[in-house]
């Protein structure tokens, strides 16, 4: 049994990609992964096609993306795979007339987020998914936008390895809203410039309140550009950092802040930034509208839910007021467990999957 993974992307951009190279590692089956090498850098056991990313010029990145199906086919045809699994919608999209042919019920589709490009290739989109095997996606939220005549399968975006270690090491002893000062921190991609915004036109210049943004993306330097116009005084910027620095940069962290804008591509999204809280026990803060968050937080309760950005000083102290270490704790643990089993859910059927002949 051979497989190839498909991704569009250098493999350093997705912490994911592991949760299937592991298990095809532990199966002893042997597979390609066939990458879009966009940054120039080169990645060991990879099989490549190289180019740069243009985002300035639709032309060119176009003519990319069917390049790298061109080099998809080509790697395909020349080493006959008996299963595929295609990351994206994107570019399941861009192979589907192939795929669909080829290796009908024999590949596995990998969805993370939401792509504009659907509206346009409906009737295409629609054929891939159901001529899938299986159909993974990260969040429970996109099947508001998924065709409905199907079951998908829930891939969570965090490492397992993470998970069992948590929940191997519980402890109560942590002190929660140590300082006077209540520390909001945003980490990760800085990338939604209008929310982003909102949270610090509520919270600027407040003595009770200081921000941290942590992390870099395309809309940073217009962030700090706001904070300087307009003298805000409690917002601070850390810049990029390492994995592996997370927990220590949010030791002090009182709230992690996962408030988006609101539209119709975000609301069934599951951030990174959730799992984030539960595994470091940090209260989290999700918009009411994204509506597979709020779900998540209505069960577990571990964070809080706004409805408009105007509500968040009253409700940041509110629930520092009335917060409970042990029943956090518990809740963050709960949630844990049962990401735990979705896993496992998981892991079975991406094994049944690789190994079914």
């Amino acid at each position: 049994m051979r497989i190839a993974l498909l991704f569009p992307n250098n493999t350093y951009t997705s912490p994911y990609l592991k949760y299937y190279t592991q298990l095809l590692e532990k199966e002893n089956l042997e597979y390609d992964l066939i990458i879009w090498d966009r940054a120039g850098i080169k990645e060991e056991g990879c099989l490549a096609f190289s180019q740069k990313e243009n985002r300035k010029s639709i032309y060119t990145r176009a003519s990319g993306f069917f390049k790298y199906r061109n080099f998809i086919i080509q790697k395909i045809n020349e080493n006959e795979y008996d299963k595929i699994i295609v990351f994206s919608c994107q570019l399941g999209i861009l192979l589907s007339r192939y795929i669909t042919k080829k290796y009908k019920n024999n590949f596995l589709l990998d969805i993370r987020d939401y792509s504009k490009v659907l509206p346009f290739f409906n009737n295409r989109f629609r054929k891939l998914v159901l001529n899938a095997n299986t159909v993974c996606i990260s969040s429970n939220g996109f099947k508001e936008w998924l065709p409905k005549n199907r079951d998908y399968l829930l891939s969570h975006n965090i490492d397992i390895k993470l998970i069992e270690n948590r929940l191997k090491n519980v402890s109560n002893n942590k002190t929660f809203f140590n300082d006077q000062i209540l520390n909001i921190d945003t980490i990760g991609q800085i990338k939604d410039y209008n929310s982003d915004k909102e949270v610090i036109n509520q919270l600027k210049n407040d003595k009770r309140f200081h921000m941290t943004f942590i992390g870099f993306g395309p809309t940073l330097e217009a962030l700090k550009q706001y904070i300087n116009e307009n003298k805000v005084s409690n917002v601070h910027f850390y810049g990029p950092y390492k994995k592996e620095e997370e927990k220590q940069l949010l030791a002090k962290t009182d709230f992690i802040n996962i408030l988006i804008s609101r539209n119709k591509f975000n609301n069934g999204v599951t951030s990174n930034r959730l799992y984030l809280s539960a595994l470091l026990n940090i209260p989290c803060i999700v918009n009411a509208q994204t509506i597979e968050q709020r779900k998540i937080i209505e069960k577990y309760k571990f964070g809080i839910i706004v409805d408009k950005y105007e509500e968040l000083p009253n409700k940041l102290i509110e629930y520092k007021e009335t917060f409970n270490n042990e029943v956090f704790i518990d809740n963050c643990l709960a949630f844990l467990n049962n990401v735990k089993k979705d896993y496992k859910i998981f892991e079975n059927r991406l094994i049944n999957f690789i190994t079914e002949k």
